[in-house]
Order: structure tokens, then sequence, then C-alpha cells
């Protein structure tokens, strides 16, 4: 079974988005970062845009951002987004199946499945894309600064970033 990426790929393209300022950021540089097809991430962003999260600036210079602050887009409004129906699926075999577990597993399922929904969408709500984008800031300082006390290349990369905003 195949794990669905789409909510992964909405939160970083958001979060790209995040540091569009005033320039808007193609779906080429997104998927990019991504390691996705631009096709994929155009979906996801159409998708976005939709529902009041995104907005698309086409022709030359065009590109995405964020239709309101970090701030104030919760984890909960991307995965709604991107998401529809619910989020677990128990098949339901009903009242004629032969079997009475295969009759009854079903609504049993479904009422742990839903509480359980109803456990991840609580959570989903409190974390907004701020805060887990200010927690990806961070990690990616400490990666810059460890790889520049290697003198790698990427901290060479990351050295230069400092001096230009110094």
């Amino acid at each position: 079974m195949a794990a669905n990426t789409r909510f992964a790929v909405a939160i970083h393209a958001a979060g790209m988005l995040t540091f569009a300022d005033r320039v808007p950021i193609t779906s080429e540089s997104i998927a990019r970062s991504v390691n996705t097809n631009p096709v994929v991430v155009r979906r996801i962003l159409g998708l976005l845009t939709q529902h009041g999260l995104v907005q698309a600036q086409k022709g030359a210079g065009g590109g995405s951002m964020l239709a309101r602050p970090p701030e104030r887009i919760s984890l909960y409004d991307l995965y709604r987004a991107v998401e529809a129906g619910p989020l677990f699926q128990v098949p339901s075999l009903g009242d004629a199946h032969e079997c009475p577990i295969g009759r009854n597993v079903g609504p049993v399922l479904n009422e742990v499945m839903r509480r359980a929904e109803r456990g991840l969408i609580e959570q989903l709500k409190a974390v907004s894309l701020a805060d887990v984008i200010g927690k990806v800031h961070k990690r990616v300082e400490r990666e810059c600064r460890m790889k520049t006390r290697r003198q790698s290349k990427e901290g060479e990369l990351c050295l230069k970033k400092k001096r230009k905003s110094a």
C-alpha cells in the first residue's frame, strides 16, 4: 500500500512560501526542494489556493505566495485542503455478510477511528505553519553551523548567506 504524501508536500510547499515575502516562488523551485515533479506541486498549490491559503500569480515573474500569515495557518488548514474524506477508511461488509465478525468489526473500528481522527485533528489545529517553520529554521541553522565547522561546500554556502545578511 503506497503512502500518501500530499499533506507532507503541502506543508513543505507552504513552508517555502513563508520565505516568499513579496516575491512569488515558482512550483519548479518548490518541486526541486521537495524532490518531486512540478506538476505534483502545482496540483497541491491549486488545492491550497482553492482553500484560500495560497495566492497564485501567473505570467512572467509569477509564482505562489501565502494568502495569510503563517501564524494564522494551522496544519489542520493544510490537511483539510489536500485530503478529502475521513482519515481512516474501514470497509463495511454489511448486515448480510455471513461471518458475525465481518458484520460487526466495521462499526467497532469506525468508532475507534473516529476518536483517533478527532485527536489528530485537535493536534493539527494546535500547530501553526509558523511553529513548524520556526523549528525547521533552527535545525537549518544548526546544520549550517556543523557544516561550517567541517568546511564543507554546504558550510561555505551557509557562511556566504550569513555574510550577505550581516
